[in-house]
C-alpha cells in the first residue's frame, strides 16, 4: 500500500480453505469464467482435447477479445463432473483466486453475504492482506 492508503478492512486476513465437495462456486446461477489462451490449451491438454476442440464446445468469445467458460443450462460450470471439476489442477485463476474477488472483499458486507454460501469463508487458513491484495491486482485485463 502507497503512504496515504488507508488500510483494507481486512487488515489482520481473511480465513479461507476450500470445503472439499462442496463445489457452491460452481454451480448454480451462470457467470463467467474468463480464461487466458494459454489456461486454455492447459486446460484441453489436461483433457487430452485438441485446443480447437476444447474452445469449440466449452468456450465463448466475447466481442471484447475475452474468452469464458461455458456453462450448463443449470448455470453450473461446463467442467464440473460426477468427482467435482475435471479440471481442478489446472484450474482457471479465476477459480484458485476465489473467493478473493474485488466484489467479494469490497466490504465485510459483502464477505459475510459469500460466507452463507460458501462454507470455506471464515474457516480455515489465515491469508494476509498482503497477499489478499496481490490476488486482487489479478491478471491484466480481467
Amino acid at each position: 500500500m502507497s503512504k496515504g492508503t488507508a488500510a483494507p478492512w481486512f487488515g489482520n486476513g481473511l480465513r479461507f480453505s476450500c470445503v472439499a465437495g462442496c463445489l457452491r462456486c460452481c454451480t448454480g446461477a451462470p457467470g463467467d469464467v474468463l480464461i487466458s489462451p494459454e489456461e486454455l490449451r492447459r486446460i484441453a491438454a489436461h483433457l487430452g482435447l485438441p485446443a480447437e476442440e476444447f474452445e469449440a464446445g466449452c468456450v465463448r468469445h466475447y466481442s471484447s477479445g475475452k474468452i469464458s467458460l461455458t456453462e450448463r443450462s443449470n448455470g453450473d460450470c461446463v467442467l464440473l463432473n460426477n468427482q467435482g471439476c475435471s479440471v481442478y489442477a489446472v484450474r482457471p485463476r479465476q477459480c484458485r483466486d476465489y473467493p478473493f474477488w474485488p466484489e467479494i472483499v469490497r466490504s465485510p458486507r459483502t464477505w459475510q453475504r459469500e460466507a452463507r454460501r460458501c462454507p470455506g469463508i471464515n474457516a480455515g487458513e489465515l491469508h494476509a492482506a498482503s497477499r489478499i491484495m496481490e490476488l486482487l491486482q489479478g491478471p491484466e485485463g480481467r
